[in-house]
């Protein structure tokens, strides 16, 4: 099978993580095609940021000229699409003119969420053969919409970048401060880290100071440092006791990849308690959840306490990620039977997958 796989295709990204476990699927003949500019967390133009207000992004970097050539030069039999919002509806209509048999998509986010959700991919919607999407919820709302085929793909890690690191990698930092947390700003977070501060914790965050964390908003007890990527970010999470899993609420998060990586780093994960985490790791055991301030509070000082007990749950929690095949390789094998069930299927009648694997 060759597969071409537009995706930002850079070191950092959960999408170049997917494209390489595509390419290590025998049988797959992988051909990357980059978008972005290959730097992790860069800025974004003011016009741009409008545009996207708007929900009319520009393909500024051509992505539809470049999708169609290369697919002239190399005839794929399949195309996944990771999460760009500005292929259009005309560009799929001549991928498959082209002999493209499978289209398939490709999002990590609540795609159905207005802030993510372009004029340009809406429009885009039923043309699709296979749509992977990351959160239950948006199943039957895709399928609403017109998605012909939903395909429901648990959150996943990189088993070469997110595995536990030893002190003598890390360096001094190593288990520092009480509790770590690396992730995007928002209040809900802030407040949370902040109550942890007051009552006594030392907490390091590693987010991005242009994007509304600043040590204004922090407690003093919380340090502040700048977003780290691929293997940094995994000694960045070693910088704390304990792993902070923080939801996204703006993209109604149960479970994130967050949540994997952090397990998968053998990191004692202290998570917000949802029905999807309980379904991943054994709430006490393999990760402590907690559903309020007070409970976070009460939960960490638990946790640090009690050594031994706070290691068995890092041990825990990156064996249930071994064994209930949580890694990018065992998510790219799915979505690739998905791909081929379709290639197979003469018909492509309205069908719903769920192949998410606890």
């Amino acid at each position: 099978m060759k597969l071409l796989y537009l995706g930002e295709l850079m070191l950092g990204a959960t999408s170049l993580q997917r494209a390489e476990a595509f390419g290590r699927i025998p049988g797959v003949e992988l051909i990357g095609l980059a978008t972005g500019t290959g730097v992790v967390g860069r800025r974004i133009s003011l016009y741009n940021r409008l545009r996207w207000k708007l929900r009319w992004p520009i393909d500024d970097l051509r992505l539809n000229e470049s999708l169609v050539a290369a697919a002239l030069r190399e005839r794929p039999e399949v195309v996944v699409v990771d999460n760009s919002k500005v292929i259009r509806r005309d560009t799929l209509a001549t991928l498959r003119r082209l002999g493209v048999r499978c289209l398939a998509y490709y999002t990590p986010d609540d795609v159905m969420g207005r802030h993510n959700l372009s004029w340009t991919l809406k429009a885009s919607l039923p043309d699709w053969d296979v749509f992977f999407t990351t959160k239950t919820f948006n199943v039957a709302e895709l399928a609403a919409a017109g998605v012909r085929n939903v395909v429901l793909m648990g959150k996943a890690y990189d088993a070469d970048i997110h595995r536990p690191v030893s002190p003598q990698e890390v360096g001094p930092d190593y288990e520092r401060f009480d509790l770590v947390f690396a992730g995007a700003f928002e209040k809900e977070r802030c407040d949370s880290i902040n109550a942890l501060a007051e009552a006594g914790f030392s907490v390091v965050v590693y987010g991005d100071a242009h994007a509304r964390w600043s040590s204004g908003r922090l407690h003093s007890r919380a340090t502040l440092r700048e977003p780290r990527f691929a293997h940094l970010y995994t000694r960045a999470l070693h910088h704390g006791k304990i792993a902070l899993c923080f939801l996204r609420k703006l993209n109604r998060d149960r479970i994130t990849q967050r949540t994997m990586e952090i397990a998968a780093m053998g990191r004692p994960m202290l998570a917000e308690k949802t029905d999807e985490h309980d379904v991943h790791f054994v709430d006490g055991s393999e990760y402590q959840g907690f559903s309020s301030n007070s409970e976070l509070i009460a939960k960490a000082r638990e946790m640090l306490d009690d050594d031994e007990r706070r290691a068995a749950i890092g041990r825990r929690g990156l064996a249930r990620c071994r064994s209930s095949g949580y890694s990018s390789d065992e998510r790219a094998l799915q979505m690739i039977e998905a791909i081929r069930s379709n290639l197979r299927s003469s018909a492509n009648a309205p069908t719903v997958h769920s192949l998410v694997q606890v």
